[in-house]
């Protein structure tokens, strides 16, 4: 049996997680702290926020922008369900738009269609690590007065242009599932380069008791909670973050290039084949995540 999936993990993870589980700190702690600032560095952007997973990241970042029931959030059909119950879950609406058949990313010249007085948000989705025109889609949102969150889910170690993907977005969304370019067992985060979203997501994230992260951070706790706003509980485990560290410390130098190496193969062994269409030979800008093909029926 292959499996579809098989996350990368040895006695590095190993040692990492049994090390937290013998300090007895095993909830948000330094460790979080310390996969937050390596995430950010490597993405060349100021904040992480990490969350236990892909699904809690979109939540706390539509969240933090606002969105309400009533609201709507264009986004594409052509992902996975959190995508759009991250939306649903606050009450608002996915409004669904059509794909570029050449990547399956949300097709820019199509918003315009989809947009009503309701329309707040547009969550594009990097499809299979490749990122889509986001240049035409901010400019898009900066015209209509709409906020941008990126689910790049898919998408880590790709660059956009030169330059990392979440380093140049508003809001950026990573998940550190076990299929996903690197894993912490469950987890993600929200990138962003903003102040007020990013101690917004830091209190959302710890039931929004004001100022949580902070007093964690230094082995402390809250006593006095403070707390003016729904919040949720999805911050990330120390045990989640020191596994996390490890295979961010692998990702340069061992798994991006064995990714890329793999797709390389793959599409040279499908090229020419009647009835396949590949996605784009891109692979010195994307970590492929998955290797999705077009099957046309036709031979």
């Amino acid at each position: 049996m292959i499996p579809i999936a098989k996350p990368f993990l040895g006695d590095e993870e190993i040692k990492a997680v049994s090390k937290v589980l013998k300090s007895g700190m095993i909830a948000q702690g330094t460790k979080v702290r310390e996969l937050q600032e390596k995430f950010a560095n490597s993405c060349g952007t100021d904040y992480t926020v990490a969350v236990n997973s892909g699904t809690a990241a979109l939540h706390t970042a539509l969240s933090a922008i606002g969105i309400k029931p009533g609201d709507e959030v264009i986004t594409t059909p052509f992902t996975f369900i959190a995508t759009a119950n991250s939306i649903l879950m606050l009450g608002a609406k996915p409004v669904f738009v059509d794909v570029d058949p050449d990547t399956f990313n949300l097709n820019p010249n199509k918003i315009e269609a989809a947009v009503t007085n309701k329309t707040k948000a547009i969550m594009p989705v990097h499809y299979a690590s490749r990122p889509g025109d986001l240049d035409a889609i901010y400019s898009f949102a900066d015209q209509h007065g709409l906020r941008v969150v990126e689910d790049a889910a898919h998408a880590f170690g790709s660059t956009h242009k030169g330059r990392k993907v979440g380093s140049t977005g508003f809001l950026v969304c990573f998940s550190f599932d076990g299929i996903n370019n690197i894993t912490s067992g469950e987890g993600g985060c929200v990138l962003t380069d903003d102040d007020e979203a990013a101690e917004r997501i830091k209190d959302l994230r710890l039931l929004c008791v004001k100022r949580d992260t902070e007093k964690r951070f230094s082995g402390q706790r809250s006593w006095e909670f403070d707390v003016a706003a729904q919040g949720y509980r999805y911050h990330m485990s120390n045990l989640f973050a020191a596994m996390g560290l490890v295979q961010l410390g692998r990702f340069q130098a061992e798994f991006m290039p064995r990714r890329q190496e793999i797709a390389k193969h793959y599409h040279d062994a499908l090229a020419g084949v009647s009835g396949i269409v590949l996605f784009p030979d891109d692979y010195d800008e994307t970590v492929p995540h998955i290797f999705p093909i077009r099957v046309t029926g036709q031979r």
